[in-house]
C-alpha cells in the first residue's frame, strides 16, 4: 500500500484542494492522487449533494465563566451589543455560568457569606438577566449549549449530601435549559465546533495550557482559570500533526468582593470561532475586553468615549 494513501484520502474528503494541490501538499505523483482519491470533479459533485450548511462558514461565540451574581455590567453590556451585531449560529456557554454561593461547600461553616441568598433567585435572575436577554437579541434558530463546570457541579455535590432535594434544584430542571432547546454538557464534557473541542476547563497550574493539551492530545478550547493562556504541541515525527490549547478569559466581575481586593490574574474577554463543517478547519480569536471594551472587525463595542 501506497505511504500517501492515508493523507490523500483525508486531504481528499476534508479539504477543497483539487488534484494538483494535494501533489504538492503530499509531494506525490497526480496518478498517485487519482489512484486514492479519483477525480476533482467527481468529488466536488459528491459533496455538492451534502447540506448547503456544510459550505457555510458557520459563527460561534463562546462565553467563559460569567459567575452570576459576580458580574461586571459594563463588561456584558458590551458583549450583547456585539451578539446583536454579530448574528452568531451558535453560542456557547463554556460552564461556571452562576456561582451558587448559597449551597457552596466553602461557604457551609459560614453562614454570614450566605446572608440573604437563596438558589431560586439566582436561577430566576440569571435567566432573566443572561439568557432571556441573549434570546431576545439573536435569531430563534441560534443553536445554545450550556456545559456544567464546576460551580454548576455544586447542585449534584449538595444533592449527594441531601438527597431528598433530588429533582427540585437542577440546573437544567430550574433553567429548563432542555425545553428551551439548549444542549446540556455534563460536567467534564465535551462540545466539538469543527476540530475544535469546547470544554469548561480542568486544570489551573501555572501552565495549564500545556497540560490540556497534554491530556487532551487535540484541539481545546476551555475556561477555568479566568486568564488567557495557550500551548502548541508538535509531533516529533510529523510537523503536520498540531494540535493546540487555548485558554480563554472571563466575563465576571474581576474585582468580586470575595477576594477582598487581593491582587489576581483574571482577564475579562471571550472566544469567537469560525468553522467550515465540510472540512472542520477553524479560526478562533480570543476578544479581550478592557474596562468594558473591545473592537472587533472594524467596530468598536463598550461605553461612549
Amino acid at each position: 500500500m501506497s505511504p500517501y494513501k492515508n493523507e490523500i484520502e483525508k486531504l481528499a474528503d476534508q479539504t477543497l484542494l483539487d488534484n494538483k494541490e494535494i501533489c504538492k501538499v503530499v509531494g506525490c505523483s497526480i496518478k498517485t492522487v487519482f489512484k486514492y482519491a479519483g477525480s476533482y470533479a467527481d468529488r466536488c459533485k459528491a459533496k455538492a449533494k451534502k447540506s448547503e450548511d456544510d459550505f457555510e462558514i458557520q459563527r460561534t461565540v463562546l462565553l467563559p465563566d460569567i459567575h452570576y451574581p459576580h458580574i461586571d455590567n459594563k463588561v456584558l453590556d458590551s458583549v450583547n451589543q456585539f451578539l446583536f451585531d454579530y448574528d452568531p449560529h451558535e453560542i456557547v456557554y463554556m460552564g461556571d455560568q452562576l456561582t451558587l454561593d448559597c449551597i457552596s461547600f466553602w461557604n457551609k461553616k459560614r453562614p454570614l457569606l450566605k446572608e440573604g441568598q437563596r438558589l431560586k433567585k439566582d436561577y430566576e435572575a440569571f435567566n432573566n438577566n443572561i439568557l432571556k436577554i441573549h434570546e431576545n437579541i439573536t435569531a430563534p434558530d441560534t443553536r445554545r449549549v450550556f456545559i456544567i463546570g464546576n460551580h454548576e457541579n455544586r447542585v449534584q455535590t449538595y444533592i449527594e449530601e441531601n438527597p431528598e432535594v433530588e429533582g427540585l434544584i437542577g440546573v437544567d430542571e430550574n433553567l429548563k435549559l432542555t425545553e428551551r432547546g439548549y444542549k446540556v454538557i455534563g460536567f467534564n464534557g465535551t462540545h466539538r465546533v469543527g476540530k475544535l473541542y469546547v470544554i469548561h476547563g480542568r486544570y489551573w497550574n501555572m501552565y495549564h495550557s500545556k497540560r490540556t493539551v497534554d491530556e487532551f492530545q487535540g484541539n481545546v478550547v476551555y475556561a477555568h482559570v479566568h486568564n488567557p493562556q495557550m500551548f502548541t504541541k508538535i509531533s516529533p515525527v510529523d510537523s503536520k500533526d498540531y494540535h493546540m490549547a487555548t485558554c480563554l478569559p472571563c466575563l465576571c466581575n474581576i474585582r468580586p468582593d470575595y477576594k477582598r481586593d487581593a491582587p489576581n490574574h483574571w482577564v475579562n474577554g471571550f472566544g469567537i470561532v469560525e468553522h467550515l463543517p465540510a472540512t472542520g478547519y477553524f479560526n478562533l480569536y480570543t476578544i479581550i475586553i478592557v474596562d468594558g471594551c473591545f473592537m472587533y472587525n472594524g467596530i468598536y463595542y463598550g461605553k461612549d468615549l
